[in-house]
Parts: structure tokens; C-alpha cells; sequence
């Protein structure tokens, strides 16, 4: 408990420059970092950075149990990493797509082989790309083919639909069978799921063509954020796209053959006042933070600052935490009868809570405890239902992906919505009451288990406190 302590700490300190100066070298530390957050605002065009999503967590599989761990300990080694690591100065270096020329960095180190004709490998990417890639590598993107869930999503609707309709899964969770066609997953590049090279391929996101939206370029140039970088490796272009939320839409908004909107996030964002503001996705996802694009020991440079690669979501109970707000308002006692009011808030994120796909909800669980002992209980859900066309219920992801004709009801709370809730109770019999307010985040799912005997498909609940409030109550009039 104290390494993980003294980890987390070192790790705030690191990323989010609050050490404290207890030496003039110390001292000069925490300025140098200090304005390294201010060049962090400035390049942002004044945006705050989200600087909690550097102790992001996301679920994994321990001892045949589903948990939620935080990246911690790999990530204040990526914290070093970063620090120790050299970044293209997007505010220095030359024209933009200029052709490669040296055959090694500054440094003499040989440099890794981009591939002319297909896809690059992320462990080549990773050679010059350390901390990026270390972080990368804890995320969900990296592990989007492989992860579990997905593995038994995925054989679900290949048995029931087919492999030719099942292909769509791939195009995002595997998105290298775009070029290629490796839609039997036999190439180790398949495998890598969103790997650096697809997402830095990309030059143009057309959302007018749900079926095929992303627009790539395969060979030697890659492009990115960064204005008036250069590379001994690759060509560099600059795009503003990769800081714009259509980016990131490619394959988080998506309509299925009956027009229903499976995944509706990027249109939650736009219809928001986040949208509005001019705060993208990439703003709360994949926050700037003190750090080097490219190794030490292949170009000197001082250091800047860097998009941290982890993109965590609704898999880190941390940002779901910050992003909903709970509070007991008040309540009334007459009689035996009780009223509890409460007040839930989406004040924290720039689309639904919950957003995504339809298995991911939220319940309010409200109970009434006499010595104890609960004698009342209630559930508000914040959730969306989705139906077939013969009025079935659907609960599972790769239904609601193929199958789903109707929205049977969205009780979410939408970006920046307040609402309040009643909860009444009956027939109460006590002079003193406590009402406890639990809001929980659950994602009922299935997962691929991989074992010595063999492989199964495992049915998975999980079920994360986001919020708790209690209240102590008595009768009007005492």
C-alpha cells in the first residue's frame, strides 16, 4: 500500500508539476514545469487540461475475476519515460512533407524501417516513439482485437450472422483490414487493433459516408498534429483533424441498416454546449502533458509537451466519477409517508451518461435504513434500450450492432443536464430514518476465457461506485 502510495504520488508530481521545492534544483524544477503547463494552455488555444486522466484505470482479467485497476505503476515508468525523452518542437523544424533524408538521427542511432508499401509495425513506431508507445500499449485502442469482451462479441455475431456481416466489427477493432482484407486475422499487424500506424495514415474523415468514413494514405508519409515537424524516418504532414473530434467519430458514431444510432457519441458532442466552446474530444481524452514525441537517443530537442496516448473513457471509474455529480436535496415525512429528493448532474463530460453502447448503464440505487436494517429500496436506471424488429429487447453488443430497429426508451442524462428525482415510499413505520443515494456504472457483458483446457464464453457483471450520499431523517414536527 505504501509503494502504491508513494507510486501514485510520484506520479502526480511528475505529470502534473506539483512537486514541491524543498531545493534551488527542485525550485527550478517545478518553474520549468510550471511553464510547461502554461505552453500546454497556449498551444490548446486556452483549453484547460483534464490532468486527472493521467491516473486512468481500465478492466482487466486477474485470477479469473473482472476488476478495475489503475495504470499507476506502468504509467509513473511511462512518466520517467517521458520526461526522459526528447519531443519534435512543433514550433520548430522543416517544411511540411518534406522528404526523409538521413538514414539515422541526430545521434548516429540506426533508424527503424517504415514500411513503403503497407502497414507499419507500432513496435517500429515504438523504437523512436518510446513514451508514446508505452502508454499506447496500456490502452484499449492497443488492445481492441485482443481484449476479451470483444473476442466474445465477436464470435457471437460470426455464429449467428455470418462472417460476411461480422466484418464490420473488424473495420474499427481491427482497422487494418481496410487495406489488406485480413478479415481472418491470420497477420500479426491485424492483431495490434488500433495501432499507431492506421490512426496516422488518416487525412480526411468523411462523415457523410457512415459505410466507409475514414480516408487513408498507405506508404512513407504520416500525419499528425504537429505544424513544421521533420523526420529521418518518415515524411511529416501536418492535419488539424487529429485535434478535431470528427477524428474520433470515424468509429464512435455509427448508424446501422435501420438508420438507429448504435453509437451516438459524436453527435451527443456536437449537439452540446462543449461543441459549442470549441472543446473537442481530444481535449478530455487525450489531454497534453509534459513529455518528448521521439527518443533521446534520436533527437535532441527540449522537451514539450505530448498527447497522452492512453485515451481512457468510461473504462476509468475515475473519469466516469468526475463526470456525474449526485446530492440528497431534501425530503418530507408525513404520516407513513415518505418523499426523498435528489439532484443527478452531467456537468462533467460533452455527451450522454452514459454514452456508448447500449450494455453500458447507470442506476440509482436509493434505500431507506431503519437501525440499519434497509426497509425500503428503489432503482432509477440511466440507460438506452434498444429493440429488434419484432419487439425483443436487446442485450447484447453484437445485436444491437446488426439487429436493432427501434430505441425503446433513453433515460441518459444528456451533456450539462440537471435533473431532479422523486422517490417516494410507503407504508413507513419508524420515528428515525438514514436514505442512502448509491449511484452505480454496470456493464452487463460476456468474455472470452482462455484457459489450458480450452476456450469459453463467460457471462461478466460489472459494477462500480461512482457516487454515495446519506441522509438522516425524521417525521415533520420532531
Amino acid at each position: 500500500m505504501l509503494e502504491k502510495r508513494t507510486q501514485q504520488g510520484l506520479l502526480e508530481r511528475v505529470l502534473l508539476g506539483t512537486r514541491s521545492a524543498r531545493s534551488r534544483g527542485k525550485g527550478r524544477s517545478v518553474r520549468f514545469l510550471r511553464m510547461v503547463r502554461r505552453d500546454v494552455v497556449d498551444r490548446a488555444g486556452g483549453s484547460d487540461m483534464d490532468r486527472g486522466a493521467c491516473l486512468g484505470g481500465q478492466f482487466a482479467r486477474s485470477t479469473g475475476r473482472w476488476r478495475t485497476i489503475r495504470l499507476v505503476r506502468g504509467l509513473v515508468v511511462t512518466a520517467g519515460a517521458i520526461l526522459a525523452t526528447p519531443v519534435l518542437n512543433p514550433e520548430r523544424g522543416g517544411a511540411l512533407g518534406q522528404q526523409p533524408e538521413a538514414t539515422g538521427g541526430q545521434l548516429g542511432k540506426a533508424l527503424p524501417e517504415v514500411n513503403p508499401d503497407g502497414w507499419t509495425s507500432s513496435a517500429v513506431c515504438g523504437e523512436c516513439h518510446q513514451a508514446i508507445h508505452a502508454v499506447w500499449r496500456q490502452s484499449l485502442h492497443a488492445n481492441s482485437w485482443s481484449n476479451g469482451i470483444f473476442q466474445a462479441a465477436f464470435r457471437r455475431s460470426t455464429e449467428t450472422y455470418g462472417e460476411e456481416r461480422s466484418r464490420l466489427c473488424l473495420s474499427c477493432h481491427a482497422p487494418t483490414v481496410r487495406h489488406g482484407g485480413d478479415y481472418a486475422v491470420k497477420e500479426s499487424i491485424t492483431k495490434e487493433g488500433i495501432t499507431c500506424d492506421f490512426c496516422h495514415s488518416i487525412h480526411a474523415a468523411e462523415l457523410a459516408d457512415p459505410a466507409d468514413p475514414v480516408r487513408f494514405a498507405i506508404g512513407r508519409t504520416k500525419y499528425g498534429p504537429l505544424r513544421h515537424a521533420q523526420s529521418p524516418a518518415h515524411q511529416i504532414v501536418h492535419s488539424d483533424l487529429f485535434k478535431r473530434s470528427e477524428f474520433c467519430a470515424t468509429c464512435h458514431e455509427y448508424k446501422n441498416t435501420y438508420g438507429v444510432a448504435v453509437l451516438g457519441t459524436f453527435s451527443e458532442w456536437k449537439s452540446s454546449s462543449y461543441a459549442e466552446r470549441g472543446k473537442q474530444c481530444q481535449d478530455c481524452h487525450m489531454p497534453l502533458v509534459p513529455g518528448r514525441t521521439v527518443a533521446l537517443d534520436v533527437k535532441t530537442e527540449m522537451p514539450g509537451v505530448v498527447n497522452l496516448h492512453n485515451i481512457s473513457g468510461s473504462h476509468d471509474i475515475e473519469r466516469v466519477r468526475k463526470a456525474v455529480t449526485l446530492e440528497v436535496v431534501g425530503y418530507e415525512w408525513m404520516s407513513d409517508k415518505v418523499w426523498v429528493f435528489l439532484k443527478v448532474a452531467n456537468e462533467g463530460s460533452g455527451h450522454c451518461f452514459p454514452t456508448g453502447l447500449p450494455m453500458h448503464r447507470a442506476v440509482l440505487e436509493v434505500k431507506l435504513l431503519k437501525a440499519g436494517e434497509v426497509i425500503g429500496q428503489r432503482e432509477i436506471p440511466f440507460e438506452i434500450v434498444m429493440m429488434d424488429e419484432s419487439g425483443r429487447t436487446l442485450r447484447r453488443e453484437h445485436e444491437v450492432f446488426i439487429s436493432a430497429a427501434k430505441v425503446r426508451s433513453d433515460t441518459r442524462l444528456k451533456p450539462n443536464e440537471v435533473r431532479s428525482i422523486e422517490v417516494p415510499f410507503r407504508d413507513i413505520k419508524a420515528s428515525r430514518l438514514v436514505v442512502t443515494a448509491s449511484l452505480y456504472y454496470e456493464y452487463s457483458t460476456e468474455a472470452l476465457v482462455t484457459e489450458e483446457k480450452g476456450e469459453r464464453i463467460e457471462p461478466v457483471e460489472m459494477k462500480f461506485l461512482v457516487a454515495l450520499r446519506e441522509h438522516s431523517m425524521k417525521p415533520l414536527g420532531q
